[in-house]
């Protein structure tokens, strides 16, 4: 009696066996999913915050000019002053109120801010515009300051320090709700200072 003998697809069986099998975790840093302890993930960065000063920031200066051009008026008109003068006066004075409020204009719409979960953005300028970018794992210190008129009206100014070449100081000045904003800061800097001592021990 003949023996056939008994042949094995082997590379069919291997390309089975290969796929059924579980692959070995990829180490690329793109494959990991964000978390903490958890490399960084440049396509999972999402904004988390925009917007610009307040007008609103600016009232403790409108109120000083104001009482200011009030109290000269007052003083002009106790003098007796003659009309030639006084017409002279009120030019001055709708000539410094159109500079003020030029400038308090300018200076709200020429610039922006825009927080991501990985990066602070600063937009400057209206006709041509800069725009700086820090990173928030370089960030060392944020602190908050209120005037008395920002703590009114639920205003603030967060100030940022960090060891960036090109801005080591970074005011975001007049904007609502500082405390959340500085909080997100310090919160996503943590994260990522997290991240990135987990990527060394990689």
């Amino acid at each position: 009696m003949d023996e056939t003998p008994n042949h094995t697809p082997q590379s069919a069986d291997y390309a089975k066996t290969a796929a059924e099998e579980p692959q070995a975790p990829d180490r690329d840093l793109r494959d990991h999913a964000a978390g903490d302890g958890a490399p960084i993930d440049p396509s999972a960065e999402t904004t988390l915050w925009e917007g610009r000063t307040h007008w609103i920031h600016f009232s403790g200066t409108i109120a000083l000019g104001v009482l200011a051009i009030v109290l000269t008026t007052i003083i002009c008109l106790r003098l007796n002053s003659t009309a030639g003068i006084f017409t002279i006066w009120l030019g001055l004075v709708a000539l410094s109120i159109a500079t003020v409020m030029a400038r308090i204009v300018w200076r709200i719409f020429s610039c922006s801010y825009r927080l991501t979960s990985q990066r602070l953005f600063i937009s400057r300028g209206i006709f041509s515009q800069t725009i700086d970018q820090t990173e928030l794992i370089r960030v060392d210190d944020v602190r908050i300051r209120k005037s008395l008129f920002d703590r009114i009206f639920g205003l603030g100014s967060v100030r940022v320090l960090s060891t960036d070449a090109t801005d080591h100081k970074l005011v975001i000045e007049g904007i609502r709700s500082p405390d959340q904003l500085a909080e997100h800061i310090r919160t996503n800097m943590r994260i990522l200072r997290r991240k990135s001592l987990f990527v060394e021990k990689l």
